[in-house]
């Protein structure tokens, strides 16, 4: 079951991770908008923790089992 939900999540994390390009940036302007690298990947941080989260819960869940 591992297995699966991690091959899954690494095909999927391959697949977004090529439609990230490297473009030039301007972070250091004076607008608050402005687009910069660390916005596009708070997501994959996010689902990052998610993943570690669920995997160490697991782990605890099925030690206390046995």
């Amino acid at each position: 079951m591992i297995k699966k939900i991690f091959f899954t999540s690494l095909i999927w994390v391959i697949a977004t991770v090529s439609c990230f390009a490297q473009i030039d940036f301007n972070c250091d302007s004076a607008d608050d908008d402005a687009f910069c690298p660390l916005d596009t990947w708070v997501i994959v941080l996010a689902v990052a923790a998610f993943a570690f989260a669920a995997f160490h819960l697991y782990r605890k869940q099925k030690s206390l089992q046995a």
